[in-house]
């Protein structure tokens, strides 16, 4: 039973390790800023349709750039990583759902009460989004996250911007900035924490 326990244990500090360096709340910062942009402008959302296809590359090239190279590569659990991925792409899938298919479906049904209600469900999925992640890897900062989303929709439904859409936009905007900023903050933190010496510098060349 112990050796169950260490192993999970050992696996959260795997996934923690590997995600110290912040991108994976820029990437939920562009998530909410593409969504704020489109309920702003209603242009198509390209980053939006483009960031689960070419998101994963990019953080990847990162890694391999920035946080490998300092930290070395600790493989987390294959189940644990298919729970996450899992979970970001329902979060993704529901989310482009809400944006493309309910403004057509709105065209023919009385969808007055979603209307009213959309922002305190969005609010609730992201709040659990992050819940989840929190207590699934222990990541503390999550839970500061999902903190701060119940406080966004709060804020966003007490000071009642001129429509909905204005509503949202404003929530997903703020989580957004908080997202990106903590992810830099992040990855300038771990840049500094783990400098590349000289001779791993050498080595490599």
């Amino acid at each position: 039973m112990n050796k169950k326990i260490n192993l999970k244990e050992m696996e959260k500090k795997a996934f923690k390790d590997s995600n110290q360096d912040g991108l994976m709340e820029i990437v939920f910062g562009v998530i909410f800023f593409s969504i704020a942009g489109y309920t702003h402008t209603k242009d198509l959302p390209i980053l939006l349709i483009f960031l689960p296809i070419f998101g994963p590359m990019v953080m990847q090239f990162i890694r391999n750039t920035f946080t490998y190279p300092r930290i070395g590569y600790a493989r987390p659990s294959s189940k644990m990583a298919k729970q996450i991925i899992v979970v970001l792409f329902l979060y993704m899938f529901i989310v482009l759902f809400m944006v493309f298919v309910l403004p057509v479906i709105g065209d023919s049904w009385d969808l007055s009460l979603w209307h009213n209600w959309s922002l305190v469900f969005y609010g609730i999925l992201t709040t659990g989004a992050f819940l989840y992640i929190g207590y699934k890897v222990g990541i503390t900062r999550y839970y500061i996250f999902a903190t701060l989303s119940v406080i966004g929709v709060i804020a966003a439904s007490v000071i009642e911007f001129k429509t909905l859409e204005r509503d949202m936009e404003m929530y997903f905007l703020g989580m957004s900035g908080v997202l990106i900023f903590t992810g830099i903050a992040l990855f300038l933190v771990f840049l500094r924490k783990y400098p590349i010496s000289k001779e791993e510098k050498t080595d490599d060349n």
